[in-house]
């Protein structure tokens, strides 16, 4: 197996891509780095040299985190980001992973590794970590207007996802909404449960609240992309305004200080949880590979968590898994388009 890394993508590559990937190569993955040849060069020679499972094809682009991504993906055929999803597509790779705009990976992923028969919407994917489970929370940003039928298909793909990913047999999937009861939510929620209610390889758990999202006893959540992606900034911005805040009070005074030594090593492991569920990313769903989207300020060990994951998902098959659970079940309407953000 080899995973294709947008080595250009992120606020600080390829610094940190590089690095993150010498620790996954460390791993014994096998990783392609797609950018261009002679900055990576460079960094690699800062780090000893290439090492055997490590490997470089050259990408003359970039697309930029404010590129807008329909047209990048037209104008810069040689981005790094365009050319690590076609190397999945020619065979030369088995997944890819980009820290980079994550518009114009969803854009690179629909146009060159295609959706997967019977997909109507790819969907973006994030991963929470609950208090005894990962939750696979999606859309979380590529379909900001869904009808049910697209939540229906959101639900069995997270569902395949937890299988591949997590082991999980038979997994709770959930909608979310503002209550718990069968009368709240909206008509597009109410019309989504209806649809996963009646499915039988999945157990439908009803709806849950968002607050319930980290203490639940569910394994996939859905709701459309933009509820979706307010939740998941809005639980980015607690936990970083959460940090600062036990920053501000580990530095109070000398007692305080003291408590943080001792505590650091059981603080670094308790919020290490909190960054993608372990995964150094979320996921692009629907699309005919194993692509992981991690976020544009991740480091070097996140990078390291996303190539790793990616790997074991494509390991698992996640494509064929999510193939086999939509076959026969539905088909994408005659006419249906998928809109590619900022086209």
């Amino acid at each position: 197996m080899r995973v294709a890394l947008d080595a250009m993508g992120g606020d600080d590559a390829p610094r940190t891509t590089v690095e993150g990937a010498f620790a996954a190569a460390a791993e014994g993955v096998d990783v392609l780095l797609v950018g261009d040849e002679a900055v990576l060069d460079e960094e690699i020679k800062t780090r000893g040299g290439v090492v055997p499972n490590l490997h470089v094809r050259h990408a003359a682009e970039v697309v930029e985190m404010d590129d807008a991504p329909g047209a990048a993906f037209r104008s810069k055929k040689d981005s790094s980001v365009r050319v690590a999803f076609e190397l999945v597509r020619n065979g030369q790779a088995d997944a890819v992973v980009t820290m980079g705009n994550s518009g114009a990976a969803l854009a690179a992923g629909m146009f060159a590794c295609r959706r997967l028969e019977g997909v109507l919407r790819p969907a973006i994917t994030a991963l929470v970590p609950g208090l005894d489970r990962t939750v696979v929370l999606l859309d979380v940003g590529a379909n900001t207007e869904c009808k049910p039928e697209h939540l229906l298909q959101f639900g069995v793909m997270g569902a395949a996802l937890a299988g591949a990913a997590f082991g999980t047999g038979r997994p709770r999937v959930a909608v979310l909404a503002n209550g718990a009861e069968a009368d709240k939510g909206t008509d597009l929620t109410r019309a989504a449960a209806g649809l996963l209610r009646e499915r039988a390889d999945i157990e439908f758990a009803g709806y849950i609240e968002p607050g319930d999202l980290l203490e639940g006893d569910v394994d996939v959540v859905v709701t459309d992309g933009w509820t979706g992606n307010m939740v998941l900034k809005t639980a980015e911005g607690v936990l970083g305004h959460t940090l600062g805040l036990l920053r501000e009070a580990a530095a109070d005074g000398v007692a305080a200080k003291a408590g943080a030594a001792l505590m650091r090593r059981s603080l670094r492991r308790t919020f290490g949880r909190l960054k993608a569920g372990g995964a150094g990313g979320g996921l692009l769903l629907g699309i005919d590979a194993s692509a992981v989207i991690g976020h544009g300020g991740a480091d070097a060990a996140a990078t390291a968590s996303a190539i790793l994951f990616a790997d074991r998902l494509a390991r698992a098959d996640l494509p064929d898994r999510i193939r086999e659970a939509l076959r026969g079940s539905m088909s994408a309407p005659i006419g249906v388009v998928n809109a590619v953000p900022g086209k």
